[in-house]
């Protein structure tokens, strides 16, 4: 049973120096976005980023979830596909207070699986990342656009967050009828339409050394056991950033930056919008209509 409140220790310790930002604030966002980013959360095998000494030091991934976590926390258990090595139990998140205590833990960052302890080998949803190979975010703004337009043609949901990082991602909620690989096909295929139409902006290229200035269309998310950052998830950086979602036309402000949204101002911003991905799990794209949208 989730206890009602959770204490945590060392609440003043701070996490972002520069901002000022404790671990108090950190947990007291989590407790309050958590209607907000629980939904694209629940039922999900989750890699947490832990911060021990803050931002400003050596954090670490888990992806397996700690002995010493408490029961409430559910654990997710994940079968791997390497030879000789045992499944793994992830911590998952299902209520406020599993976040609270991640932020007790000096969680800062949330990543989720693109499938659910429901169907683990189907995916749910296709990400697109934007990654860009210098710091003209306006070249991004304009191929996700380019993006957005393809999606529209074709007829399919795209729904659209900053990274909190340095891109933009695209995501497409789908159907759990078909395996990552044919899932990453499909990803691989709009990612192509899309070199096709800005060959100049963009990239395919997966060496980093080999991108140029060019923003790289990173679809190698869309495999088994890879995450992605969970909407409304703070980022280890400067200012603490949110991933946070945007309507696809807010993609055309010239003011748009992956960090512009932040723990301090997030939600000023929500109080003043509608949810932008309202009806997310609505217009989950059926396998065959996205096979024939990509052919």
């Amino acid at each position: 049973m989730t206890p009602d409140e959770i204490e945590i220790s060392h609440p003043d310790k701070v996490l972002f120096p520069a901002a000022g930002i404790t671990k108090r604030d950190l947990a007291d966002y989590y407790a309050r976005i958590a209607p907000r980013l629980l939904p694209y959360a629940k039922g999900r095998p989750l890699t947490l980023r832990v911060f021990p000494e803050g931002i400003e030091e050596a954090g670490f991934f888990n992806k397996n979830a700690p002995d010493h976590f408490p029961d409430f926390i559910t654990r997710i258990k994940v079968p791997t596909r390497e030879a000789g090595r045992e499944a793994a139990l992830m911590s998952s998140a299902d209520e406020a207070a599993d976040l609270v205590y991640f932020a007790g833990q000096n969680v800062i960052e949330l990543h989720a699986a693109l499938s659910t302890q429901a169907d683990m080998e189907n995916p749910d949803q296709i990400i697109v990342d934007f990654d860009p190979s210098d710091d003209d975010f306006d070249k991004v703004r304009k191929v996700a656009l380019t993006f957005n337009a393809l999606l529209e043609e074709r007829e399919l949901p795209g729904f659209w967050k900053t990274t909190g990082s340095s891109g933009l991602h695209a995501h497409l909620p789908l159907r759990p009828e078909r395996p990552f690989a044919t899932v990453k096909a499909w990803a691989t295929t709009l990612a192509r339409r899309l070199y096709d139409e800005m060959p100049e902006e963009t990239t395919l290229e997966q060496r980093k050394d080999k991108r140029g200035n060019k923003v790289f269309i990173d679809v190698l998310r869309n495999d088994y056991g890879q995450t992605a950052v969970l909407p409304y998830s703070v980022r280890a950086r400067k200012g603490a950033p949110v991933a946070m979602p945007i309507r696809a036309d807010e993609l055309e402000h010239a003011d748009l930056t992956p960090d512009r949204y932040t723990l301090k101002n997030a939600f000023q911003r929500l109080a003043q919008i509608e949810d932008p991905w309202q009806g997310f799990a609505r217009r989950r794209i059926g396998a065959q209509r996205l096979a024939e949208a990509v052919s």
